[in-house]
């Protein structure tokens, strides 16, 4: 049988899951918004996820699912005892647990610490540029065929 994820999955489209509630994931929207794919964003103050689709996607990032929220200053009691169930309770009355935002392009999925890995995530980093001389522009745009810009 084949394995068929329950999100969409286009590598030309960059779906981006947060909480409006976290200043993280405010800030990394701004980053997203500028970049040349198609974007869909997904306010989980807004609308609710499926708890399918945190089960992927805490499969996918192999993480546990409780690890993909925030629950430091939370008083849930003893959370030891808790299932996959009980924490997606707790997430869908609780959106601004999760303060780090995640963001899926085709079968890649991460999520975001800081606001520079959203573009890590797209392959955008500055080591291969070379120091211009002052007053001369930097090259921003692909010099090889391997190189993905924004």
């Amino acid at each position: 049988m084949k394995n068929m994820s329950i999100l969409a999955r286009d590598k030309k489209q960059l779906t981006y899951i947060y909480s409006s509630k976290s200043h993280l994931g405010k800030q990394v929207l701004g980053y997203i918004q500028g970049i040349d794919k198609k974007v869909e964003t997904i306010d989980i103050n807004k609308e609710k996820l499926g708890d399918t689709i945190w089960v992927e996607i805490s499969d996918q990032l192999n993480v546990p699912i409780n690890k993909l929220f925030s629950i430091e200053g939370a008083d849930y009691g003893n959370t030891e005892d808790f299932d996959t169930e009980d924490w997606l309770k707790i997430l869908n009355k609780n959106t601004e647990l999760l303060q780090k935002p995640i963001a899926i392009v085709g079968k890649d999925v991460k999520q975001i610490v800081n606001r520079s890995e959203i573009l890590e995530f797209f392959g955008v980093d500055s080591a291969g540029l070379e120091k211009k001389s002052s007053g001369e522009l930097p090259t921003t745009s692909s010099t090889t065929s391997d190189e993905k810009f924004i």
